[in-house]
């Protein structure tokens, strides 16, 4: 997001929320990437200023009825008295407001998208999960799959894609890697790097601490150093690494249950109308299996229901009564609806 612009920033939900300081993780993003970008000072007050006049032109619009029916007084009196000067205001800020809104409404389809859970601001793109609302799944442009907790940012690089994919995470995120030797997955957290290449492990970056559990392939570890990585660690499946630069002792690698990430991933799942092929591709990032379904278009279905904790036959049983279909596992790790 290096180039900006007063009109691209007034234009984002979480600029709004960042100059109203009314969500904490807006709040906390637009804070970093500024300390990061100090040249673009002088845009982001511009653009903070303007985003706060709309919010005083909002109250115009609630004074126009009134400032409309003392300018026809003032028309139909001979004398014309002086009429108070902030009815002027009112009325002229009202004109002004619908203009604006005028223009808003003849903004790109795009630019127009209610915010939505997983929200992509320009380039790069920019994901982020709320406080209180549960962890979202979404593919990456590479086909890589995303859990994305709540009150989590993750932000593409504007590169992504092209001679690598790298990206920066505040918060915690749990990632399906699609395979690409050529193209290595790199997901920054402070001044840590977690890399891999075709590979499934949660990473929370909160504070300054980082943690990895890897669930399966590898990832190797390193630490920025005045532009130079150092290696910390390579992790094999199961294994999890804490870091935390409170405590004295060098991070060390520890085992965890296999049964862990799978709690975490089935918490809670929530779908509001989503399509169906998300649905599924969710079921099986939370459950670790490959599900098949025939005799339907998956592309004009949707599915609304709401799960936590629930045991996978439950959850196809629930699936499966609302589609009108039958389920059976062909073995442990595949699911045939049909």
């Amino acid at each position: 997001m290096d180039e900006i612009s007063v009109e691209k920033l007034i234009g984002e939900a979480s600029f709004i929320h960042y100059c109203f300081r009314s969500n904490e993780v807006d709040v906390a993003y637009w804070e970093s990437w500024i300390e990061a970008h100090p040249g673009q000072e002088p845009v982001i007050r511009e653009a903070v200023a303007a985003v706060k006049m709309a919010s005083w032109l909002l109250v115009a619009e609630k004074e126009k009825p009134a400032a409309m029916v003392a300018m026809d007084e003032w028309l139909l009196q001979t004398s014309r008295p002086r009429i108070h000067r902030y009815a002027w205001y009112y009325a002229a800020a009202a004109v002004l407001l619908l203009c604006l809104g005028a223009a808003w409404l003849l903004r790109p389809a795009l630019s127009r998208k209610p915010a939505i859970a997983v929200h992509q601001v320009n380039t790069p793109r920019l994901y982020y999960s709320t406080m209180g609302q549960p962890r979202t799944g979404f593919n990456l442009p590479d086909s890589s799959y995303v859990l994305l907790d709540g009150n989590s940012i993750l932000e593409l690089d504007s590169a992504f894609g092209q001679q690598h994919r790298h990206m920066r995470l505040t918060g915690t995120a749990w990632f399906k890697v699609q395979q690409d030797r050529h193209r290595p997955f790199e997901v920054q957290g402070d001044d840590y790097f977690v890399t891999a290449l075709g590979t499934a492990f949660r990473m929370t970056a909160t504070h300054g601490k980082i943690q990895v559990l890897l669930e399966e392939g590898k990832v190797k570890i390193e630490k920025d150093y005045q532009g130079k990585r150092n290696l910390v660690a390579v992790l094999s499946p199961s294994e999890s690494l804490l870091i935390d630069p409170a405590a004295p002792a060098h991070p060390q690698k520890s085992i965890f249950p296999k049964t862990t990430l799978n709690t975490w991933k089935a918490q809670e799942i929530v779908f509001e109308h989503t399509p169906l092929p998300e649905v599924i591709q969710q079921l099986e990032a939370c459950y670790n299996i490959h599900i098949t379904v025939t005799g339907m278009n998956l592309q004009q279905e949707t599915f609304t229901g709401k799960f936590k904790n629930d045991a996978l036959p439950a959850v196809l049983e629930i699936l499966c009564f609302t589609l009108n279909k039958q389920y059976r596992f062909t073995d442990s790790t595949n699911v045939v609806i049909q």
